[in-house]
């Protein structure tokens, strides 16, 4: 078994809600393994424009899959939750539901498919400090740094100015009665 670090997105309908049951269709499949879901953490938009903000998350699964397997699993269960992607549409787009391979073991990859670390990982907050909460000893393949270090170089360069600026607020998945 591998263990896999996903990142999980929404910025259309109920995301808590979306994320919550994502993550448990993925239990419910055979050849995968829940292991732990970060905090949801509402950010705004990245790289795109929107006036929606994004909740995301960050979490470990264990799965015997190839990592084009579960890949094709994942864009089911985004489909099963009503994503679209928009054939020719440039760039990022709103999204009820966005599953991400952040990590698979120590693989290394890049296929026009899929690339293996995520190429973003270091430049997204809402990646870096849920992963942060969930495994901060995780060390990039690539550079060897855990993601504690790289979510702190992260921040520092949101504080110095050398990148934009990147809100985020660590919330909870209790539903308010």
């Amino acid at each position: 078994m591998d263990r896999i670090w996903l990142g999980l997105g929404s910025n259309l309908g109920n995301s808590q809600q979306i994320l919550r049951e994502a993550w448990e269709v993925l239990g419910n499949e055979a050849n995968v393994s829940l292991i732990v879901l970060s905090s949801p953490y509402v950010s705004d938009p990245v790289g795109m424009e929107s006036d929606n903000r994004f909740l995301n998350a960050a979490g470990i699964i264990e799965t015997d899959l190839d990592p084009f397997t579960l890949l094709s699993l994942l864009q089911k269960v985004e489909k099963g939750f009503g994503r679209n992607k928009k054939t020719g549409s440039a760039g990022y787009q709103d999204r009820l539901l966005d599953l991400d391979i952040l990590y698979f073991g120590e693989l290394v990859s890049s296929t026009k498919e899929l690339q293996i670390p995520h190429p973003q990982i270091a430049h997204r907050l809402f990646v870096l400090a849920p992963l942060d909460e969930i495994d901060p000893l995780k060390k990039d393949p690539f550079t060897q740094k855990t993601v504690t270090d790289m979510h702190s170089e992260l921040i520092r360069k949101i504080k110095t100015g050398e990148i934009d600026s990147q809100e985020i607020e660590r919330k909870s998945w209790k539903v308010k009665e």
